[in-house]
């Protein structure tokens, strides 16, 4: 139980730094193509850059996307927490468990029906760069399993280390 719980602590480590990098690149793209775009409508004739119109379409899912995952790790998504101080400890990680397994069941749901939508949704490709429409649904496929790895590590960090354990609202940090 031990190595395995190491593994996806380790795992879901590797998927915050890699939902930080989504979000800082996707974050810098939007800003720079939007604002290039801004700037070209007003100084070029011929009006904004038509590239630049579909481009924040295709990264604002994985921006967001992003968030999400930090947001699961760090225990600052949206949950019902004030059910837990109503218990005692052993009833209250007994919640919190089943609350996440639940949770993480949902989002791989979610993924899965993503990525279905998305494989028919890449039939159509967008007007100008001629990119499949499912790349917002592949985005949210990847990032509800992520959500799902990342929820079951704070689950068995809980269960090996106890309720104090869990994820710091404030710094993102475990508190060990």
């Amino acid at each position: 139980m031990k190595s395995l719980s190491g593994f996806i602590e380790l795992t879901a480590q590797a998927i915050v730094w890699f939902a930080r990098q989504v979000v800082i690149f996707s974050g810098i793209a939007l800003m720079v193509f939007m604002t290039a775009n801004v700037f070209a409508r007003y100084m070029l004739t011929g009006g904004g850059f038509s590239f630049a119109q579909e481009l924040p379409v295709l990264i604002f899912p994985w921006f967001i996307l992003g968030g999400i995952v930090l947001a699961a790790h760090s225990g600052g998504h949206m949950a019902v927490e004030w059910i837990y101080e109503k218990l005692q400890d052993g009833a209250r990680t007994t919640a919190f468990v089943v609350a996440n397994a639940v949770s993480a069941g949902a989002f791989l749901v979610l993924g899965y029906q993503a990525y279905r939508v998305g494989e028919i949704a890449g039939i159509e490709h967008s007007p100008v760069l001629q990119l499949p429409n499912s790349v917002g649904y592949f985005a949210l496929a990847i990032g509800s399993v992520l959500v799902a790895i990342v929820t079951l590590g704070v689950v068995l960090r809980v269960l090996r280390l106890g309720w104090e354990s869990r994820t710091n609202t404030e710094s993102g940090e475990v508190a060990l």
